[in-house]
């Protein structure tokens, strides 16, 4: 169990809200990974795109006729090219997939973050509790960067 999850315990809350501050963890952790991955995919993606580039540049002049349909030809005569040209093409197709499923649980965070926060403001009286509600928003910013303090 990591640290912030035996904090969470500790709190003199509801059960119900601690499954909901640990969920919220969680898909915080999960969106972050999923941003890093992206983030290294696109850093990746913008190399091949390099490479690619002046390797068609090179292409083209080596085949100086002038005709497309000869370029298309070099390009095809390797083996290594094609490959290559494949393995460009999946991890395009890769990272396409990986945006969408970082945006759908992006949303799915955001959501429960705008779920935990009307919980928290609603349950809540402005004395005792509210330094207990202080205490939890302030370990959930330090440590894991969610905001549980307004919506936008």
């Amino acid at each position: 169990m990591s640290k912030i999850n035996e904090q969470i315990d500790q709190f003199p809350v509801a059960e119900d809200t601690k499954f909901m501050l640990k969920e919220l963890v969680s898909r915080k952790r999960k969106t972050d990974g999923l941003k890093s991955r992206r983030n290294g995919l696109t850093l990746l993606n913008g190399t091949l795109i390099i490479v690619l580039m002046f390797w068609l540049i090179k292409a083209a002049s080596s085949a100086s006729s002038g005709n497309v349909f000869s370029l298309i030809g070099y390009l095809g005569s390797s083996s290594a090219s094609v490959i290559f040209i494949l393995l460009a093409v999946s991890l395009f197709a890769y990272s396409g997939s990986l945006s969408k499923e970082y945006k759908k649980q992006k949303q799915k965070y955001e959501d429960l973050r705008a779920e935990t926060l009307l919980k928290l403001t609603a349950s809540w009286k402005s004395r005792e509790d509210s330094k207990l509600r202080d205490e939890i928003t302030k370990l959930l910013k330090d440590q894991m960067d969610i905001n549980l303090r307004f919506y936008s």
